[in-house]
């Protein structure tokens, strides 16, 4: 009896051992089930993080472009700053040159405009002593004829005019062309 109790607990650890090997089974199926799925999933976040790599060093190198030609705009601006530093200082000193000139030229404009105004004051003084001086030489024309005439008064003066020459013994208008 005690063999046979024995087989009894030995067979009901058996079920028991049976059952918890069949559940263990199954445990180990879903985990299995799960495992595949999880490697693939694994498989796909490598193929990604390699395709995130790659677009990570292309990124990179486009990076370092960029900043190469960011410091290469960088210099020019740079450069081209200083030019226009050295331009507006140019251009000031032009603007003052200008200025300079300006006041020259007004001066002188105004000079230009006196003088203007002192020939053309001139120019009528010398008109009126010209005139002066044919009306002072036409008054002695007449004042000599007149003295001729009452000297020697058969003397004929009526072809004698301040406007006149004599020409080989004759006399003739005078030739203006001369």
């Amino acid at each position: 009896m005690v063999y046979k109790d024995s087989l009894k607990v030995a067979q009901k650890a058996k079920e028991d051992a049976s059952k918890r090997l069949h559940e263990a089974g199954q445990a180990h199926a879903e985990l299995l089930n799960q495992v595949v799925p999880l490697r693939v999933k694994v498989m796909e976040l490598e193929d990604a993080a390699k395709a995130t790599e790659a677009q990570q060093k292309k990124l990179e190198a486009h990076c370092v472009d960029r900043e190469q030609k960011l410091g290469k705009t960088e210099g020019e601006l740079s450069a081209k700053t200083e030019a226009f530093i050295l331009l507006r200082a140019e251009n000031g000193k032009l603007q003052a040159d200008v200025s300079k000139l300006q006041v020259e030229k007004d001066f002188l404009d105004k000079q230009l405009a006196t003088k203007d105004s002192r020939t053309e004051e001139l120019e009528k003084s010398n008109k009126e002593l010209l005139e002066d001086m044919a009306n002072t030489f036409e008054e002695g024309f007449k004042e000599a004829l007149a003295q001729a005439t009452c000297e020697n008064s058969e003397i004929d003066t009526s072809n004698c005019d301040p406007g006149h020459q004599i020409v080989e013994g004759k006399v003739v208008p005078l030739d203006l062309g001369e």
